[in-house]
């Protein structure tokens, strides 16, 4: 199975030369591959051109979780991460919570420039009483 994520840490290395799939699911995909910085084992890909069934996939950094382990801090204990269930994220509930936080944002410019329009009347006024 394949666990997709935006971001990674500096454990992970983005290899530089672009590889195609020549059988499975990559077949006829270009790709970056990713590995571990500590063993250097392929952990995944990053697509820079799929076919249209995977090209949702494009600019996300994806893992084999047959390759990964995963640290449970509850459990305190590693295990295979094709053993443990993500959440799945989708493109709608995330665009959801970028809205949000993007009304958000753009409400409070629209306070500090009303905090800045009466800070500007306020100097004028005593300015001109000066």
């Amino acid at each position: 199975g394949l666990s997709a994520s935006s971001g990674v840490t500096n454990d992970v290395v983005w290899e530089d030369s672009l590889m195609i799939g020549l059988e499975g699911a990559l077949l006829g995909c270009a790709y970056n591959a990713l590995s571990c910085r500590s063993c250097g084992l392929i952990v995944g890909f990053i697509l820079y051109s799929a076919s249209s069934d995977l090209a949702y996939l494009r600019g996300f950094f994806c893992f084999f979780k047959d390759n990964i382990l995963c640290y449970l801090l509850k459990k305190k204990m590693i295990v295979e991460a094709s053993k443990v269930i993500f959440p799945v994220v989708t493109l709608k509930e995330q665009l959801r919570k970028l809205k949000e936080k993007l009304v958000e944002v753009h409400f409070r410019i629209e306070m500090l420039m009303k905090k800045l329009e009466e800070l500007e009347q306020n100097n004028n006024v005593a300015e001109s009483s000066a």
